[in-house]
């Protein structure tokens, strides 16, 4: 039982990882606390359905697509609502990005109702068995995809220049200035990348789950994801998402299903306490 947990908590897990991954880029390049996240994740559920099953693309020209259409729409957010906000106070940032997720989660059920659809795909939906353990064919394509793309993002932005251009403007927007970084382009970069990497975490949670705006909660776990592993470390964003993953199943399963929430946050109450700079980030001193 235990060992099927752990396996169920780590797929679910690196979904989680994938969306606190692309939460963690947006807030190290543009220190914007994305409450939008989560609906970056049903755009990628729902932009699934209609390139999919609606519109009945070839499965690789679909991901494309799905991929393709979130990075658009992360561009657009920025340079409609995030960088005409540039130096102002955060909290005004704070209430546009939710702001911009109540009108997301609008339109989306304008657009399709407020019932959630199913999506199918191609990918392996079977089940094997390994001793005791039912391992979801699905499950573990998810986990396998979502490894792959923290990798490649990973080496993207330590061996390319565009991945340094990008990891310099985070580290000083005034020092990326001086040196002739076009600051505004970096921080579009960084928009579509954290919405890309929502989105393809969306395609896979409508399938394992329904396509439906509930699935903006699987995106706000990326939030105590990230926090607990540091809101500026991206290998701390992939473990807290790990462990935010094997916490909810373990709570669910040896305590309630309806316990995973209060556990996690109590999680993150924690480590807040103890560590407030999460895991993995490091702690800001100033002089007072």
């Amino acid at each position: 039982m235990l060992a099927q947990v752990l396996f169920s908590g780590l797929a679910l897990g690196s979904i989680y990882g994938l969306v606190a991954l692309g939460f963690a880029v947006v807030f190290k390049a543009t220190e914007v606390f994305n409450f939008a996240q989560g609906m970056f994740v049903v755009c990628g559920a729902f932009f699934a359905v209609t390139t999919i099953t609606l519109m009945q693309l070839p499965f690789p020209l679909a991901v494309s697509a799905v991929i393709g259409a979130a990075a658009g729409l992360g561009i657009v957010i920025h340079v409609l609502l995030i960088q005409p906000l540039s130096g102002r106070p955060m909290l005004s940032v704070i209430m546009v990005t939710i702001a911009l997720s109540i009108v997301m989660r609008a339109i989306i059920e304008i657009s399709y109702g407020p019932q959630g659809r199913p999506l199918v795909t191609p990918l392996p939906a079977g089940i094997f068995i390994v001793g005791d353990v039912r391992i979801s064919q699905l499950h573990l394509t998810a986990a396998a995809v979502s490894w792959a793309c923290m990798a490649s993002f990973g080496a993207f932005f330590q061996f390319t220049s565009v991945g340094l251009l990008m990891r310099a403007t985070a580290d000083s927007h005034e020092a990326a200035l001086v040196s002739g970084i076009n600051v505004n382009m970096m921080n579009r970069m960084a928009w579509a990348i954290g919405a890309s990497l929502a989105a393809i975490g969306g395609l896979f949670m409508g399938q394992l789950q329904l396509a439906s705006t509930e699935l903006e909660g699987i995106g706000l776990l990326a939030l105590p994801a990230v926090v607990i592993g540091g809101m500026q470390s991206i290998p701390g964003a992939i473990v807290g998402g790990l462990l935010v993953g094997v916490v909810e199943q373990l709570a669910a399963t040896y305590i309630s299903p309806k316990s995973s929430d209060i556990v996690i946050y109590a999680l993150l109450l924690l480590i807040l306490m103890v560590r407030p700079w999460g895991l993995f980030g490091q702690r800001e001193l100033g002089r007072v």
